[in-house]
């Protein structure tokens, strides 16, 4: 059975539809297919109210979205799609996931409007790009509309990345502070900036893979890079303080950094993942 509401397509194995209020709800393999801003939202009970430009999906609810050669997909306990075609808002609440090849994700809230670009993520959020693990009070995904590629990242209050050794499964590069800004380059994440409150540990190896030093610093703000998708140069900028040790001599008790949480666990692998 379908639904055609203008740019919208609704198909589902059961439907409802009243003239007089534009209203439709559906249920069961719901499909909810936006021509014009190029996403699908699944799920199982869908509810359409035209005269506010909303549909709201539940039960394994999900959207799917076109970013260049790849697909995005949201997922939350329920999600809203509002706003004209234009200005289109996606909207998902309790125990939001997220999941791109190159990209996945966390919280417990999501805000994303199509038309800026910009994704909000709120209540405890984490993202997964390649080898790293982010965290802040809340996270902000700025995409290029044009080339529908990611732009910049911002990580604001309690900015953390994190990354395990290339060798060592129990030691962790890590860099955290007040806020954090990252800038993507052809989608992978490269350069990244915390300003206020810097801090970071770094396990030093050689080319044939040695622990040589361990590196702590204190930086008013920091800057860094990533080569082959790992933290590479660490710059300190203002009032740095630090100092670099022989592996036998770093404390053990002094390996993580206050705040320190490892969530691999929870990372979604595959986009079927993102229901688990």
């Amino acid at each position: 059975s379908k639904i055609y509401y203008g740019d919208r397509t609704i198909k589902g194995d059961s439907l409802y539809y009243n003239k007089n209020i534009e209203y439709a709800s559906a249920t069961g393999n719901i499909k909810v297919i936006d021509t014009v801003n190029e996403t699908v939202i699944k799920g199982g009970y869908a509810e359409y109210f035209k005269l506010k430009d909303s549909v709201y999906i539940t039960d394994k609810a999900v959207a799917i979205s076109k970013m260049e050669n790849d697909s995005v997909y949201i997922h939350g306990d329920k999600l809203m799609v509002t706003g004209k075609t234009e200005d289109r808002i996606i909207k998902a609440f309790k125990r939001v996931k997220i999941f791109k090849s190159d990209l996945q994700g966390k919280c417990d809230s999501l805000h994303t409007n199509q038309s800026t670009g910009i994704t909000k993520m709120y209540v405890n959020p984490i993202l997964w790009s390649e080898k790293s693990q982010i965290t802040g009070d809340s996270i902000k995904l700025l995409s290029n509309t044009k080339t529908e590629k990611l732009d910049s990242l911002k990580i604001l209050g309690n900015s953390f990345i994190i990354q395990k050794d290339s060798i060592d499964p129990e030691n962790f590069n890590q860099i955290k502070g007040r806020n954090m800004y990252g800038k993507f380059i052809d989608n992978q994440l490269k350069t990244l900036l915390v300003k206020g409150n810097g801090e970071a540990i770094n396990f030093n190896r050689n080319d044939e893979g040695v622990l040589e030093t361990i590196t702590k610093q204190y930086c008013s703000n920091i800057e860094f890079d990533l080569l082959n998708s790992e933290i590479n140069q660490i710059k300190c900028l203002n009032m740095s303080d630090g100092k670099t040790y022989p592996p036998s001599l770093y404390s053990e008790n002094d390996k993580r950094l206050k705040g320190f949480i490892w969530r691999e666990s929870e990372q979604p692998k595959t986009k079927e993942d993102i229901f688990l």
